[in-house]
């Protein structure tokens, strides 16, 4: 992650947590107070720029020569992208979310986790490759295909309450930190 990106995160979390102290002068919404949901989203958005960049990073470095991911390459990049994920977490677990929005926050760490134990399956797949078979580390493979694919469906889920937190935010005059 960026010195940047940590910055601004560092500094909207800051805001969030003046903002937090606050209280009764900011209109509300459905998803809580407006000055308090603006400090999170801004918070927020760098993080969720930082998990989709992950991604993105995760499948473009997964795919070699072949034009196929393969359990080596897949390793390779856990290996080497894991820290960022590392940091964003850290990162997640240092704010305070908005009331209503705890659970939502909760599932963006929980998806930020599911993809680094995915990354472990990963990385311990490629070393059962390595010392048996392809066929020995599959079902590992498999399982690491599953927890990514759960942590793509919650952030899903987080990316719809955020866009309609945005919505709300708009309807309440405010203008989103990600416009």
């Amino acid at each position: 992650m960026s010195s940047y990106c940590v910055g601004r995160a560092l500094t909207c979390a800051l805001l969030l947590v003046f903002f937090g102290g606050c209280g009764g002068d900011s209109p509300e919404t459905p998803y809580g107070d407006v000055d308090r949901l603006t400090a999170y989203r801004a918070a927020i958005d760098p993080l969720v720029d930082e998990i989709n960049e992950v991604e993105r990073s995760l499948r473009a470095m997964a795919v070699g020569s072949t034009g196929r991911a393969t359990g080596e390459n897949l390793s390779r990049a856990c290996l080497a992208l894991d820290v960022r994920l590392a940091a964003v977490l850290v990162q997640l677990e240092a704010l305070v979310p908005p009331p209503r929005l705890r659970d939502t926050h909760a599932d963006m760490q929980a998806a930020v986790q599911l993809r680094r134990r995915a990354c472990e399956r990963i990385v311990m797949g490629w070393q059962i490759e390595q010392e048996q078979s392809f066929a020995a580390a599959e079902a590992t493979y498999a399982e690491a295909e599953a927890m990514l694919a759960e942590a793509s469906l919650r952030l899903l889920a987080v990316d719809q309450v955020l866009s309609d937190v945005d919505v709300a935010l708009a309807a309440a005059g405010a203008r989103s930190p990600t416009a």
